[in-house]
């Protein structure tokens, strides 16, 4: 009989659960809304990603006081996804970010789009150790009605020589898990 502490017991059952899935095979898509038109792809430019988080607020339930425990009440908005790029000499990615934030909200008359003008698509998609090509992810997560929130500054200095990179702080109505 096998024993519970078995290597191969517990291998083949992580097999049977599709296999450990690694962090760095995922990509991104972004579908920006319809009013704009990018010709750039910036999407293998993505440095890095995180599925959105979930919570409850919750409050405090007091029995006859006699006891208290804690009960959730509401599912707060999600926290922004941070979406981490890497820049070219070209600077797509910036550009793309710069032109999205630029039709929410205008620098020249300061006015501001319907919310439905300036939403898109966020997908996020993981994929195991087999998949070789992309249409056949693990796991993708969507969120629905995405923006950017914001572009982190970009530090630059004479003492590094690392690749440039920044963020978007991408905020959405709600997430979906679509696979």
């Amino acid at each position: 009989m096998a024993s519970v502490f078995d290597v191969d017991n517990f291998l083949a059952k992580v097999d049977g659960l599709g296999s450990f899935i690694r962090k760095n095979r995922y990509t991104v898509e972004i579908i920006p809304p319809s009013v704009l038109h990018f010709q750039d792809n910036i999407e293998f430019l993505v440095k890095g990603v995180s599925f959105p988080a979930r919570s409850f607020g919750t409050t405090n339930f007091r029995y006859g006081g006699k006891y208290s425990m804690e009960i959730p009440y509401e599912t707060p908005p999600g926290e922004a996804v941070s979406i981490a790029f890497l820049e070219t000499g070209k600077f797509p990615a910036r550009k793309y970010w710069y032109h999205w934030i630029q039709s929410i909200q205008s620098t020249n008359t300061y006015n501001m789009r319907y919310y439905d003008e300036f939403k898109g698509t966020v997908k996020i998609s993981a994929y195991s150790e087999t998949e070789s090509e992309p249409g056949n992810p693990s796991h993708v997560v969507k969120l629905v009605d995405a923006w950017p929130k914001s572009i982190s500054a970009i530090e630059m200095g004479w003492e590094g020589a690392e690749l440039m990179d920044f963020t978007v702080d991408i905020a959405y109505k709600k997430w979906e898990i679509e696979r």
